[in-house]
């Protein structure tokens, strides 16, 4: 969506192919839907597909669909996502399909071994399964904390980062807090249709996810507004 964006910034035809609405899978509906239309505005096309791109050509002039249609283009760029590499550590106990579990302080299943980066995941807990935050916010937090651990020192912050930031299209987006976001904002501040709103999602266990959505707010302004467990 941002390299969409950098396209459309300069006046350049661009058209984004997605079997799901584009950011869908790490924001939730709501937003997906607010920020697509947002995209709309600025001539960003969008077509859904129902399965896997073709690229056709060679050199490469576009994609084919699976339902037929063709796409012509000077330039094609894939989005294909990733999986944590992890498969050397098969036998160990310490790595599964999410890659290498890890508590807060880092520290995975074996006594003295710890972990962070992408391809750790924070162990579920409670209602929360585990998931991975591939995020270099999570990234940096993680590696602090991991070496402070590894030299028995308590870490200065947590091993979870819960910082994601984008935007799309002129449109900032700022969040502090648990995704994907299920459902419509428990709380509106502002105007989402005119690009500067201040939203909340109030989860089960007491904490809050807060999202500035095209509202130019200082991270920590943020985090303060989210509520502990």
């Amino acid at each position: 969506m941002e390299v969409a964006s950098a396209c459309a910034a300069r006046g350049i035809p661009v058209t984004v192919v997605d079997t799901a609405p584009p950011l869908e899978r790490v924001l939730g509906g709501y937003l997906s839907a607010a920020i697509t239309a947002h995209a709309s505005t600025h001539r960003i096309r969008f077509v859904r597909a129902t399965g896997f791109a073709t690229l056709t050509g060679d050199p490469v002039s576009g994609v084919a669909l699976p339902d037929g249609t063709e796409l012509t283009a000077d330039l094609v760029v894939t989005c294909a996502g990733e999986v944590p590499c992890a498969d050397w550590l098969a036998g160990t106990g310490i790595a599964d399909r999410l890659g290498v579990g890890i508590d807060h302080a880092c520290a995975t299943t074996l006594p003295g071994v710890f972990a962070a980066g992408d391809v750790t995941y924070l162990r579920g807990e409670g209602t929360r399964p585990g998931q991975r935050a591939p995020f270099w916010s999570n990234a940096v937090a993680q590696g602090r904390t991991a070496a402070a651990s590894a030299h028995g020192h308590s870490a200065s912050g947590p091993a979870y980062d819960d910082y994601f930031w984008t935007e799309v299209a002129g449109l900032a987006v700022k969040i502090v807090g648990w995704l994907p976001l299920v459902g419509s904002p428990t709380t509106v501040q502002g105007s989402v249709a005119e690009g500067c709103a201040l939203l909340t999602w109030s989860h089960a266990d007491g904490a809050s996810t807060v999202v500035a959505y095209g509202l130019r707010k200082p991270v920590a302004a943020l985090r303060a507004l989210t509520t502990a467990p």
